[in-house]
């Protein structure tokens, strides 16, 4: 046999492999953080079937780091709109800044880096993430603008980036950033708006 047919069956293997364990999803018990400073803690069920159709994203597993969090991106998107199906947060919407909002089911920067660093431990101790390592939540202060955002670090470089997704809607792709980046609060594009390039 050679390198290439090897190469061939091992890739085969690989995407078997993933796609066994993502049919061997099982029911999913999710602690969500909501109504700012996790006021409210609802207690999510999720089925098999959703909780395979948020873990689908990561098979075949990505090749590259970068993928991976592209990969992550989609999962933390989609695991929101499912969890949104289960409670209010569905109504959530990005950039809020009112401390007392009109609907229950808002979410502040403390809640939604609660649920993703939840999010994240599980995919990481399910083996969804191989490329990765969910590390302590990002902080940053600038004048009064406190913020937090969930982050990992890449397991080959120890490069930290942080997954935000307080910029966003419920259920659209959170923002991906180098956390030097995200700590670099002079920049106002990000800092205000969460723009991503």
């Amino acid at each position: 046999m050679n390198v290439f047919s090897k190469l061939l069956v091992t890739a085969g293997l690989v995407a078997v492999l993933g796609f066994t364990q993502a049919a061997q999803a099982r029911v999913q018990i999710i602690d969500v953080c909501y109504d700012f400073s996790c006021k409210t803690l609802q207690q999510v069920v999720l089925s098999a079937e959703e909780w395979r159709s948020v873990i689908g994203w990561f098979y075949p597993a990505a090749s590259t780091a970068a993928e991976e969090r592209e990969r992550l991106r989609q999962a933390v998107g989609w695991l929101e709109v499912v969890i949104g199906r289960h409670t209010p947060t569905h109504r959530d919407k990005g950039l809020n800044l009112e401390k007392n909002p009109e609907f229950p089911g808002q979410l502040d920067c403390i809640d939604e880096s609660l649920n993703i660093t939840q999010y994240m431990n599980l995919f990481q101790e399910q083996g969804h993430m191989r490329r990765h390592r969910v590390v302590d939540r990002a902080y940053r202060k600038a004048g009064f603008d406190a913020h937090w955002a969930g982050q990992i670090e890449e397991i080959e470089t120890g490069e930290r980036f942080v997954i935000d997704s307080w910029f966003q809607d419920n259920g659209m792709l959170p923002y991906i950033s180098p956390s030097t980046d995200w700590f670099d609060v002079t920049d106002l594009r990000i800092l205000s708006f969460g723009i991503q390039d």
